[in-house]
């Protein structure tokens, strides 16, 4: 099953200027002259021991005029920090290479992949872990931190399997603060007296989160921590008309689906969000539109085949408390309390705008089309663009294969580099310099004493390796199994494991390869060299065709030596027979 981790990244204006009207609003965009906190995930990610997955980060910007300019900050970040997996750095420009993909082949509407609010952000999360072929998307946000060594292993464990008969089809972790509390870190005060948001997610966050057994059903999700799978992801996208709460959202939206989103209470990340800056209210208005129109989609459900009518109570007590009848009525006494409390400070300005709240709940938070019938819209949509990927998935995979990050690695590892092109091989001269660096960045460097062993025959044959300095044996012991057949030496520049390229799985050598002195190579796993050859698909026809020339010439040479060998034993055998 291949996993992919994604993890979006949030850039804003310097922060002498600060965010401008006509900018996309997210709680806390890292001002470009700073480095902001995914610096401090990526190391975090060192802690988790499965290292069987992949990473994109998606770059997203407040403004377009600082895509360039963000796009490489975060790669410069992603290289200084050097995530121990295969990394993509996405952004603005490859997405428009690939919407000119679907203009130039169908006339599929686009807009809903976008790096543009956080609905569309996550459908891009979902949309690249589509492309790159992952059974599985683990979200995170960039300002959280690994503590969990087997974080991936408890992300994956249920995943795409069975629970008491019911698919896992996701699975949701939570938040920890700085006080390694899953409560979220807030200050009670009097205009929550009405609006009592966090007295019912901690109601909510004990039921699920603090209590037995380790899965549940759950009402709720964090957008920085949802694994969903294949199945899932590929039918239900996040509803772009959401600016905020697009986690929960997803959770109400995958139920009338029929899918099951599960929480797991030993999974968890911790949280550590800058401040946020924007004012009470402002914060209430969001929250405003954001239940109004949950509320709007649930009682605009329709009975449609496949599909579950769902209820407020389904979600109790967080978020279906915010879904029911009365929330007109708690919208209006709680921002009466909240400009009572602006006024005691003097903040009038503050105080007209919690006003204006109530004004904005009776007559501008309710939409005025069907949410429900516009979401299934946007359903077929996604199911569209979906399907257009897979049927054209070769192009498309190709443009994001693109964006791995690639980096000259240190010590030992680094001076790959300058023995890779120092070989003289016809075949590395002709490699461009981003085709030898995703070369570089897929393989490994070994070291062997004189006389050990570097293959044993019945080791699987998987992996391609190169001679960089020393000089290795290949042999084959007797029929009797008391001698050893020497059948060929190989000096710096030899292939071995050719036969890797085109072997099964699994199939084993036939023969022990054994260094004859210190002995350094440079070995490629033949999964990550098909994907070299899927992602740079000229010289792969010229590697492979290399490749196999080469083979012809080594099994031509074994068989010439075996057969030499293979005469000289009949010779011996003949003499010492004559001589009895």
């Amino acid at each position: 099953m291949k996993t992919i981790m994604v993890i979006p990244t949030y850039w804003g204006r310097h922060s002498e200027i600060g965010w401008q009207m006509g900018d996309e609003i997210y709680d806390h965009p890292t001002p470009i002259d700073q480095e902001g906190t995914l610096g401090r995930t990526l190391d975090s990610m060192q802690v988790i021991e499965n290292k069987d997955y992949e990473l994109i980060i998606l770059v997203a910007v407040t403004t377009p005029e600082l895509q360039e300019e963000a796009y490489k900050k975060v790669s410069q970040i992603v290289s200084e920090h050097r995530p121990s997996v295969k990394t993509y750095v996405i952004g603005d420009s490859h997405l428009s290479e690939i919407k000119r993909e679907y203009r130039r082949l169908s006339e599929i509407n686009t807009s809903i992949l976008s790096l543009k609010g956080y609905s569309n952000i996550r459908n891009m999360c979902l949309y690249t872990a589509y492309i790159l072929e992952a059974d599985t998307a683990v979200l995170i946000d960039d300002d959280e931190i690994f503590e969990d060594p087997e974080f991936m292993d408890k992300a994956v464990e249920f995943i795409g399997g069975r629970l008491y008969g019911q698919t896992v089809d996701a699975v949701a972790g939570y938040y920890l603060n700085k006080k390694n509390e899953y409560y979220d870190d807030v200050e009670i005060e009097p205009w929550m007296t009405f609006w009592n948001r966090f007295g019912s997610k901690t109601k909510a966050f004990d039921k699920i989160i603090g209590s037995e057994p380790r899965l549940k059903k759950t009402p709720f999700a964090f957008g920085g921590l949802m694994v969903i799978h294949r199945n899932l992801f590929k039918i239900v996208p996040f509803d772009p008309e959401m600016t905020r709460g697009e986690d929960i959202d997803y959770v109400i939206n995958s139920r009338m689906f029929g899918f099951n989103f599960f929480l797991d209470n030993t999974l968890s990340i911790k949280h550590l969000p800058p401040a946020k800056n924007h004012a009470v209210w402002q914060r209430l208005r969001q929250d405003i539109y954001r239940f109004f129109y949950e509320k709007a989609k649930i009682e605009g459900q329709e009975e449609r085949p496949n599909m579950i009518k769902i209820e407020p109570e389904d979600f109790d007590p967080y978020p279906g408390e915010f879904m029911k009848p009365d929330l007109e009525d708690k919208v209006t006494k709680t921002n009466l309390i909240l400009s009572l409390d602006y006024l005691t400070r003097e903040q009038v300005e503050n105080a007209k705008a919690s006003i204006k709240n109530i004004y904005i709940s009776k007559y501008d938070a309710v939409p005025e089309y069907n949410v429900f019938k516009k979401y299934l819209e946007v359903q077929k949509n996604w199911r569209e663009l979906l399907n257009f990927a897979r049927d054209n998935s070769y192009t498309l995979n190709k443009i994001f294969k693109k964006t791995q990050l690639r980096y000259k690695k240190d010590d030992l590892d680094a001076a790959v580099e300058t023995n890779f092109t120092s070989l003289n091989l016809d075949l590395f001269q002709e490699l461009s310099e981003e085709e030898e660096m995703y070369l570089i960045n897929i393989s490994e460097i070994k070291q062997f004493n004189p006389d050990e062993i570097i293959i044993n025959s019945d080791d699987i044959n998987n992996t391609l390796y190169i001679i960089l300095s020393g000089k290795v044996k290949i042999s084959e012991n007797s029929e009797n199994g008391h001698e050893e057949i020497e059948l060929a030496e190989m000096n710096p520049g030899d292939f071995f494991g050719l036969t890797s390229l085109i072997a099964e799985n699994n199939t084993p050598y036939m023969m022990d390869i054994k260094a004859v002195e210190p002995v350094t190579l440079i070995s490629f796993n033949r999964k990550d060299l098909m994907e070299f050859f899927n992602t740079f698909h000229e010289s792969s026809i010229k590697l492979l065709l290399y490749f196999m020339e080469k083979l012809n010439e080594h099994l031509k040479l074994i068989t010439d030596l075996y057969a030499e060998s293979q005469h000289k034993t009949q010779d011996i055998q003949s003499a010492i027979k004559n001589g009895d």
